[in-house]
């Protein structure tokens, strides 16, 4: 029997960290449900699609999921470092293909429409002070790379 394919969704605030705001953290226990667990840094591919796109991907790239940073208890994507340049604060999509270790990833900026049509949603650690903690969840995949419904 195949695999049901999952779909990572992830909030992306506007004050996430990096060089260039090019992480995006995941809250532990969502990051390793999703990508495994272990305290090891994990490769994987991401083929990156722009909301509402076909099927060719804007680019491919190798990047890690990190260990986990024990301060905040996240795991966080690096060498993605078009996640600070091109993806504004949305969610953020990680879908499972056929492929292991291979994600079809997009965004959505209008948050209100997706955090109202899925749930229940886990909240992250805040961010700081004034920062609320990100909002993630896993569903079954496919996930519409357009939402425009609740």
């Amino acid at each position: 029997m195949a695999k049901v394919k999952r779909c990572l969704i992830v909030e992306r605030h506007d004050w996430e960290t990096g060089a260039r705001a090019h992480q995006l953290q995941f809250p532990l226990a969502v990051a390793d449900q999703f990508f495994g667990s272990g305290n090891i840094d994990r490769n994987i591919r991401v083929r990156v699609f722009a909301p509402g796109s076909g099927t060719t991907p804007l680019f491919q790239r190798d990047i890690t999921i990190s260990r986990i940073y024990a301060p905040s208890s996240t795991r966080r994507t690096n060498r993605l470092l078009e996640m600070g340049t091109l993806i504004p604060p949305s969610f953020v999509f990680f879908e499972e293909t056929a492929s292991p270790g291979v994600y079809d990833l997009w965004w959505q900026a209008d948050k209100a429409v997706v955090a109202a049509k899925y749930h229940p949603w886990i909240q992250g650690h805040s961010g700081g002070p004034g920062r609320r903690g990100r909002l993630a969840i896993i569903v079954q995949a496919p996930v519409p790379r357009v939402i425009c419904k609740i």
